[in-house]
């Protein structure tokens, strides 16, 4: 899928001086968290249902290796940004890591291609059918007709995010990107 229009928030960032980068993550995640299935997850053959998630991304280092950085929570734009920051400065200035720090099992595990604009993308994965964490990568944007579009791919655990939950879940994402900047100035 793709967000058929992220200007808003792309000028939002330019205005502001503020990194795409680490405003579209937050808009995943608080989208993410308006839909009550991509808060659940399977542990035990059981389904807890998290509060609030976490975001986890892939970062580049320079290097040109990868490391995973964790964003936290993105109920508080301003919070989530300023802790963004602190951590790809840190990744920046030479920290390397592939563990998570955290194992509350309330993550969503994000990419960025931002060299590649996709039609589609699937995770290379050790399946599970434990693995309940959905998996979100968005790559890079680029302007059709006057409309910057960004692709986007969501993959979930079929057993509690359906269908129907992926729709919602563009649907809401792309009324995020037109208007969440709008009306948290």
């Amino acid at each position: 899928m793709c967000i058929r229009d992220s200007t808003k928030t792309l000028d939002y960032c330019k205005e502001n001086q503020l990194s795409f980068f680490i405003c579209s993550l937050f808009l995943l995640g608080y989208t993410a968290n308006q839909i009550e299935p991509f808060r659940f997850r399977i542990k035990n053959n059981e389904i807890d249902v998290h509060d609030e998630l976490e975001i986890s991304c892939t970062v580049l280092n320079s290097d040109e290796s990868f490391s995973f950085a964790e964003f936290g929570t993105s109920s508080n734009f301003d919070v989530f940004y300023h802790h963004a920051v602190q951590q790809l400065s840190k990744i920046k200035n030479g920290y390397k890591s592939l563990k998570p720090t955290s194992d509350r099992g309330n993550e969503i595990f994000c990419s960025v291609l931002p060299w590649l604009h996709f039609t589609s993308f699937s995770h290379a994965q050790k399946q599970s059918e434990h693995d309940s964490i959905p998996r979100i990568v968005m790559g890079k944007y680029k302007t059709v007709y006057k409309e910057v579009v960004m692709p986007v791919s969501v993959e979930v655990h079929h057993a509690i995010v359906d269908g129907l939950h992926v729709g919602q879940y563009f649907e809401k994402l792309q009324y995020n990107f037109n208007h969440f900047f709008d009306q948290n100035n």
